[in-house]
């Protein structure tokens, strides 16, 4: 594969600051979106070939090596599109911690969201990824006080059923409710979730305080001592080779990389709730892909929570635009 040359990275950041038309913006916006929905639904499906044990095309990778080897060509991508913007030198101390616990989270929900996919199936990893959305709303009302209103519950209880009760509950009767490793899996999913969801809350902090493309490089590249840490603390073995280059450098240009980028642009050009209702089809392109690219098997069930968790984002489409302005 490729890698992005400069002209692309020049005419990527000349988007940030091209001047369009309200209808140009709304359409500019509406294919942003749409192209990080779709880069985003493809990570539980890549990352899946790269960690499942159970792959005879190539050998399974250790997850911690692939948030390592990811964080730091996410950092190098965004690199160059930093270049102009505020120097790290400038950014106030408190700011700059937080970017950097933004790195350690980041790595943390990715090395967690691989362990799980080793596990489960990418179907049940995208879907119980929208779990997300819960636990970033409690840290919210945990940490910034924010209230939960009464008409939010049930759209609250959807995302909870569809992305949780449902696939769990077919994984435990499944398994005849013990906790297999699938089962196993899907909780690793979960923490993944939580994760994330922290990482989004410390996001917000420092998205305010520091342009974005430098919140991402400078985070990018503090999770990659975290990820050494790691490997050093638990003594894993440097097991990638050459057949994973090709899908390491996808997932870290066009899915941390670009797909961000895309969001973040698509947020300006298209707003904040006509972004998040589209970007909330990436478990939709997530669990398509799985089922043509991996072969998975998606039952009626699995629409069935699709259908639930999209319709009650869509009911909660003010509150999760709100979280991401």
């Amino acid at each position: 594969m490729a890698l992005v040359t400069k002209n692309t990275l020049n005419r990527i950041i000349n988007l940030e600051n091209k001047k369009l038309t309200p209808k140009k913006a709304k359409w500019f916006g509406i294919i942003l979106a749409i192209l990080a929905a779709v880069f985003a639904g493809t990570i539980n499906v890549v990352g899946k070939t790269l960690v499942d044990p159970q792959n005879t095309d190539i050998e399974s990778l250790n997850p911690i090596n692939l948030a390592l080897v990811v964080g730091l060509i996410a950092g190098l991508f965004f690199t160059p599109l930093a270049k102009n913007q505020t120097s790290p030198r400038k950014i106030d101390k408190k700011t700059l911690i937080f970017i950097l616990l933004l790195g350690v989270s980041e790595v943390a929900a990715t090395t967690t969201n691989f362990f799980g996919l080793a596990h489960t199936t990418a179907t049940n990893a995208s879907i119980l990824s929208n779990t997300e959305f819960i636990f970033a709303i409690l840290i919210a009302i945990m940490i910034f006080h924010e209230r939960l209103h009464k008409k939010e519950y049930l759209p609250l209880a959807m995302i909870l059923g569809g992305a949780i009760v449902i696939p769990l509950s077919l994984d435990l009767q499944e398994n005849n409710f013990s906790l297999d490793k699938i089962v196993f899996g899907d909780f690793l999913i979960l923490l993944a979730a939580l994760f994330y969801a922290i990482d989004i809350s410390i996001a917000r902090f420092v998205s305010r305080r520091a342009p974005v493309a430098r919140i991402s490089q400078i985070s990018a590249f503090a999770g990659v001592p975290f990820a050494l840490l790691l490997i050093l603390i638990f003594q894993v073995p440097f097991d990638i080779q050459v057949p994973h280059i090709p899908s390491i450098l996808f997932m870290g240009i066009f899915v941390t990389g670009l797909g961000y980028y895309f969001f973040v642009l698509a947020l300006r050009f298209l707003g904040a709730i006509r972004t998040i209702l589209i970007y909330s089809t990436t478990t939709v392109f997530g669990v398509m892909f799985a089922g043509i690219f991996l072969g998975e098997q998606i039952t009626l069930f699995d629409v069935s929570a699709l259908g639930i968790v999209i319709f009650g984002v869509y009911l909660l489409r003010s509150r999760l635009a709100k979280m991401e302005e």
